[in-house]
């Protein structure tokens, strides 16, 4: 209580009172003690506070009574306003008011988002990751408590949310119930246990992807309820490997995903209910190839990653279609398959 009352917008708020309380008086003083009308009654507050001078009634402040009251009324209306003022004026200086207006229009706008993302941790990883979604174009909102990365939100675009992910306010505050993913990569594995925890609870359908740094943590996060776990040393190791063994195929990965000059894309496209390849197989008039535009895999709900005979394979609702081609392309093809538009993570 003590640490709230030192800040200048928390004793603004209390002069604000002050000062709304003061004119409750005055109003009240010249209605029910002198008999005048509400309307009289207030302006004649109105020309007291802003020290216009004039009354309402002609000779009316020639009581001794006005007069007392008068003297009590300008000089604490004259206190509170200095006070005021000196406290806006400590607030502006630091930096306060800025940070204040500039959070409010940050809760604001978070509220507006839909099917975001929300990460939790912002250290080198959810940097990559902050980065990989802006360039993807997908909302997402940080939710970090260390200061030392909460200084470097404080200069960055990004929307973030300031307090301790394992608590639920802050991931409502998020706005998780409308979220399309959580993305948990705080410094311990128990830190996102917990993060994953309270995601799975307050949002059943959220599609949560966690970082573990113990391969012991894996079947914990599973548990927990997330729905992909990767370890980075696991991962790392891996492509280590693959780019001593296979250094060409890395390269072309990488370029394929990550290179924003490449005229290829690769992208993920899930049937949903309606779409014009549900029930279909990728042929005939549902045929892709004459865009240009390869499937290499189809992610189906009950046999797991398909890869071979894809052409004869009944497309489902809930499958995830793998494909590979140009961006004004893939476009087209997207469209004729879903019936939809999609952005393109890639583009």
């Amino acid at each position: 209580m003590r640490q709230r009352w030192r800040s200048p917008l928390y004793q603004l708020k209390i002069v604000f009172l002050l000062f709304v309380t003061l004119v409750a008086i005055g109003v009240g003083f010249y209605r029910f003690i002198l008999q005048w009308d509400f309307r009289d009654a207030l302006l004649q507050v109105v020309f007291t506070v802003s020290t216009l001078g004039g009354e309402v009634h002609p000779n009316s402040l020639q009581d001794p009574l006005v007069k007392w009251f008068d003297v009590f009324f300008v000089m604490t209306i004259i206190l509170v306003s200095l006070w005021g003022v000196s406290l806006l004026i400590e607030a502006t200086v630091r930096g306060e008011l800025m940070y204040y207006w500039g959070t409010r229009r940050m809760e604001q706008r978070i509220a507006k988002l839909t099917n975001h993302y929300i990460i939790c941790g912002f250290g080198r990883m959810g940097q990559e990751i902050a980065r990989q979604l802006t360039r993807a174009q997908q909302p997402f909102v940080i939710v970090e408590h260390n200061p030392v990365q909460l200084t470097q939100l404080e200069i960055s675009d990004y929307l973030y949310v300031k307090g301790d992910a394992r608590e639920d306010e802050q991931m409502i505050s998020a706005g998780i119930s409308r979220a399309r993913g959580l993305i948990a990569v705080a410094a311990t594995d128990e830190e996102n246990v917990y993060i994953t925890l309270s995601g799975r609870v307050l949002n059943p359908d959220l599609f949560i992807v966690t970082r573990c740094s113990h391969a012991s943590g894996e079947a914990k996060l599973l548990r927990a309820g997330a729905d992909r776990v990767f370890s980075p040393y696991i991962i790392g190791g891996r492509r280590l490997a693959q780019s001593v063994l296979q250094p060409s195929v890395v390269d072309f990965l990488d370029t394929v995903i990550h290179d924003e000059q490449m005229e290829l894309v690769l992208e993920e496209v899930t049937v949903e209910t309606g779409a014009p390849i549900s029930g279909q197989t990728i042929s005939g008039d549902s045929d892709i190839e004459h865009f240009g535009v390869h499937l290499l895999g189809i992610a189906t709900r009950g046999r797991g990653m398909l890869m071979r005979d894809l052409n004869k394979y009944r497309i489902e609702v809930g499958d995830t279609l793998i494909l590979l081609g140009e961006s004004t392309a893939m476009q087209a093809a997207i469209k004729q398959l879903t019936g939809r538009v999609k952005v393109l993570n890639g583009s």
